[in-house]
């Protein structure tokens, strides 16, 4: 008859995951955990939507009513009330994203700094994330087909609006630089 050791360390699964499985599968809404960079994208987008749609419609229905165009600060408050659980939400999508690089959640702070949060953000989407676990946790559970096609969907809408907007600073500025290289004669007063 063999005594079993009293140095061992337990056996059971401490780190809630079933034994055998060395992945999770990540939440939405969870503060604690790891995030690749698509589903990071496709969260932070998912999330963005969500916001902006009850947004616009309200911020629309007031201004229609006439009520913001009476008061500026109330727009102002009213947006900052709005936006706050977005960017309480994108910390902690920052905060697990830099979990799943091996760095602590506090670099999520880095985001709240002028100019220094575009590099962090750079980070967080081309950062690769650990391959297995780290000292945050399991890795996260490969990417569904919906978070695939909703993170891709995030960075193809931003490239559009940037040019987007590119297009409407600049063509109309184009415009103006030509007629006044063509010596003042406007095309509409031919």
């Amino acid at each position: 008859m063999t005594t079993p050791n009293p140095y061992l360390a337990p056996g059971a699964a401490l780190s809630g995951l079933e034994s055998g499985k060395d992945t999770y599968e990540p939440k939405l809404w969870a503060w604690r955990g790891r995030i690749g960079r698509l589903r990071y994208m496709a969260y932070l987008f998912i999330v963005s939507i969500l916001n902006m749609v009850p947004v616009t419609i309200l911020m629309g229905l007031l201004g229609a009513a006439g009520i913001l165009s009476q008061n500026q600060d109330a727009l102002v408050g009213l947006s900052a009330l709005f936006y706050l659980p977005l960017l309480v939400f994108s910390f902690v999508l920052a905060k697990r994203r830099f979990n799943d690089v091996n760095r602590s959640g506090w670099f999520s702070l880095l985001l709240w700094v002028p100019l220094v949060n575009f590099i962090v953000s750079l980070y967080l989407i081309f950062a690769r994330g650990d391959e297995g676990a780290n000292d945050f946790g399991a890795a996260p559970s490969p990417n569904t087909t919906m978070i695939k096609v909703v993170g891709l969907v995030f960075p193809i809408l931003f490239i559009v609006s940037i040019v987007g907007i590119m297009a409407a600073v600049t063509i109309p500025a184009y415009q103006s630089y030509k007629i006044k290289a063509q010596g003042g004669v406007s095309s509409q007063g031919l």
